[in-house]
């Protein structure tokens, strides 16, 4: 049997997990690691082989390897890559798309993307994306209802839920209540459809057409790239326990991609990167990466405040890394 992985990258999420629950749990912590033979990739075929892109994959390296940090656990991100203006990162990577009639090839989205630590900032940064992509919004609503079947029911009063608030509730596992979309624009399946077709969570496809029951899709990327799909709205319920009562969302099962979490990036190859980092990486490998996804350095601009110097924190777990 053959394992592949990259210790550098994201470790297994653990749900209120300690830094010791996350490592425990990766396979080099397993009882069979000690039986494996360790087989070592060392030179970079993700990058172009010019000097500067040399010195970039050195630089990355670092940041795997949590060297070069200061006191403060941070590293200092090259100027040539920082801006601290949103609009002018988005700008910049997808280029001034309200200056078109028609919304770009589907192969552009494809090769550009917005990189974010949290959901709550990708999500913003998908609607002012969305707002310039030309073409009249299309609201999809969802159905929303309480488990009735949940023993502690009666207990907590679930038939006095009000609807608003259970549209309100956002959840990463879930697909958003209220889900604007527009003609043309890149969204991402959040669930197991069928497989064989190419359909699986963490697929990327054009919005092609949008019905009250069903989506038209390209997909795009991967060995389907170019099929055409069709999304049925499905009855989805949340994989975490944030609240006393289940909650069963009937929804299109995808959210806008123009922006995406650094986690759902991860074996993505991108040709132009944006890192949001307004708000700072929170987990091992995320930092690692964000940057890791561009073919170039050159095509890779990352957003910090303005008043963090240019440097961001660098969180890393040595005692997972391997030699």
């Amino acid at each position: 049997m053959i394992f592949g992985g990259d210790f550098q990258q994201i470790l297994p999420v653990i749900v209120n997990g300690s830094r010791a629950d996350t490592v425990n749990a990766c396979l080099a912590k397993s009882y069979l690691w000690p039986e494996m033979e360790i087989l070592t990739l060392r030179q970079n075929m993700h990058l172009q082989h010019s000097p500067d892109e040399i010195n970039f994959a050195t630089w990355l390296l670092d940041i795997g390897h949590g060297r070069n940090m200061d006191a403060k656990g941070n590293v200092e991100i090259p100027q040539l890559m920082v801006i601290y203006d949103e609009e002018k990162l988005i700008s910049i990577v997808y280029g001034d798309i309200s200056r078109t009639h028609t919304p770009p090839p589907p192969d552009y989205f494809l090769e550009h993307a917005i990189l974010v630590p949290k959901n709550a900032d990708v999500q913003e940064t998908n609607q002012r994306i969305l707002d310039r992509l030309p073409g009249p919004g299309i609201m999809l609503h969802s159905a929303d209802s309480v488990e009735t079947d949940n023993p502690s029911r009666d207990a907590y009063g679930h038939d006095d839920i009000p609807e608003d608030f259970l549209h309100s509730v956002e959840l990463s596992s879930l697909p958003l209540s209220e889900l604007k979309v527009k003609i043309g624009c890149p969204l991402m399946l959040l669930h197991n459809l069928d497989p064989s077709k190419g359909l699986c969570n963490g697929t990327r496809f054009i919005l092609l057409r949008a019905y009250t029951h069903i989506l038209e899709v390209l997909i795009i990327g991967g060995d389907h790239h170019g099929k055409t799909a069709f999304i049925l709205r499905i009855t989805l319920k949340p994989t975490s326990h944030d609240y006393p009562f289940i909650l069963k969302r009937h929804q299109f099962p995808v959210r806008l991609s123009f922006a995406m979490t650094i986690n759902k990036a991860q074996g993505q190859s991108l040709k132009f990167v944006g890192i949001h980092l307004l708000s700072p990486v929170f987990c091992h490998g995320q930092l690692y990466v964000a940057f890791s996804r561009a073919t170039s350095s050159q095509h890779i601009h990352v957003l910090l405040p303005k008043t963090s110097g240019n440097k961001m924190p660098n969180i890393m777990y040595p005692e997972i890394l391997i030699d």
